[in-house]
């Protein structure tokens, strides 16, 4: 059964990649071919983005963590560099006759932000394993606790605070043309904290509900420490508990979708198409991207298990154990 699903993996996976070489191919051909403002040019980028967002989103349920957060880092890192370097010939009007710069710098754009969303994600779970144990201590403040809810709240503030200076930003024009790199980081930093504190916020409603946002620990007998974990008591056994509903794979899925909308806005859905305005898709995007990132929250300890199963299972032992008591 394993050697059939291991199979059954690869086979997708090369379909995926000959499918994304063909993609990529068109997408340069018609950017050749047709003017930048033609509808043909509009539905060639929506199919490319709408592509890779389904591509990265399979991928990422495909193949294990450790070689998605490779990919990732490579596709991130390399793709990022490129869009930055091919800004800053442009800038400086430096010129290669022989490549076509705006494809190549549009389609290491939709790479990155295509795997933005499941990428993060990863990375998010990967965190909170390596910052839960009982050995670190950032989150105590003179035997003070603070609540991850509350740093929600403080992420989502400072993700208002950069939709304030995005907006101030898109009323100037040079920041949409010669110092788009701006706005650029501006919105992708304003996805990252947006993310980050839906994602606590909701992971934590249940102390957010209880207005428990700083309190000072108590050492309380009977609690049980796990590799991963801080000492888990029977009055933290309600916030290891999962939804009866499976939302991670629709939190990720909109996600993906959300930072897309927000980052390419008409670029994705053409105006001529879906007759919104550009600010619209962005507001829309917006409300997605808080929307899926409180669904993966609310539904964090499926995806754990997902990523690290051996880890889960002893979590289960201790929980068991406590709700015996």
């Amino acid at each position: 059964m394993k050697k059939f699903r291991f199979c059954l993996r690869i086979f997708i996976l090369s379909f995926l990649l000959i499918i994304s070489y063909i993609v990529l191919y068109y997408f340069f051909y018609y950017n050749q071919l047709f003017e930048w403002d033609s509808r043909e040019l509009k539905v060639n980028w929506m199919i490319t983005i709408l592509y890779f967002i389904l591509f990265f989103y399979v991928l990422f349920f495909l193949v294990d963590n450790k070689v998605y957060n490779i990919i990732f880092g490579f596709i991130a890192s390399f793709g990022t560099f490129l869009w930055i370097g091919i800004y800053l010939l442009e800038f400086y009007k430096i010129e290669f006759g022989l490549w076509n710069l705006d494809s190549i710098r549009n389609s290491a754009a939709i790479l990155c932000i295509s795997i933005l969303s499941p990428g993060f994600t990863l990375y998010i779970i990967k965190f909170i394993k390596n910052n839960s144990n009982p050995s670190r201590k950032w989150k105590i403040i003179k035997n003070y606790h603070v609540h991850e809810g509350f740093v929600g709240i403080l992420l989502v503030v400072v993700a208002f605070l950069l939709w304030i200076i995005r907006f101030w930003m898109v009323q100037l024009e040079v920041f949409k043309k010669k110092l788009r790199l701006f706005l650029a980081i501006d919105m992708v930093l304003l996805f990252l904290f947006l993310f980050s504190g839906s994602f606590l916020i909701l992971r934590d409603r249940r102390d957010i509900v209880r207005l428990k946002f700083i309190e000072k620990r108590k050492e309380q007998s009977g609690n049980r420490i796990s590799s991963t974990f801080n000492q888990i008591s029977q009055d933290s056994v309600e916030f290891f508990k999962s939804p009866r509903g499976l939302y991670y794979p629709f939190g990720i899925l909109l996600n993906c979708i959300a930072v897309n909308l927000f980052i390419h806005g008409t670029d994705f859905l053409p105006k001529e198409i879906f007759q919104l305005d550009h600010e619209t898709i962005v507001i829309i995007g917006f409300i997605l991207c808080f929307i899926a990132g409180g669904l993966i929250g609310l539904d964090w300890l499926r995806l754990f298990s997902k990523l690290y199963p051996e880890l889960y299972e002893e979590l289960e032992l201790i929980l068991d154990d406590l709700r015996k008591r």
